[in-house]
């Protein structure tokens, strides 16, 4: 796998993404709050046995919306501790 460089083709889909991921920051965060609630509920589903399969799905659902927020807000956070602010996405900043 060749890595991604500014004069590679690929660096242009990659600043998008990456301008995507911080524009929806909101969405990081929605989706970790529902994978949250989803968690939860699934958890309290374990404690009646005719539950526990809704509450198996529930809790998967819920640790996979956590997982995906958090991935999310990480790369929000590493972008802008490299200055980069929401929406950047000039390939000058990536040869610094």
């Amino acid at each position: 796998m060749r890595p991604i460089t500014p004069s590679s083709p690929d660096s242009t889909s990659w600043a998008i993404t990456r301008a995507l991921i911080h524009q929806y920051q909101w969405f990081h965060v929605t989706l970790g709050l529902i994978g949250n609630g989803t968690f939860v509920v699934g958890s309290v589903f374990f404690l009646w046995e005719s539950w526990q399969r809704a509450g198996t799905w529930l809790f998967i659902i819920g640790s996979v919306g956590m997982l995906i927020g958090s991935i999310g807000s990480a790369i929000v956070t590493y972008e802008r501790s490299k200055g980069r602010d929401p929406g950047d996405v000039d390939n000058e900043q990536e040869a610094k």
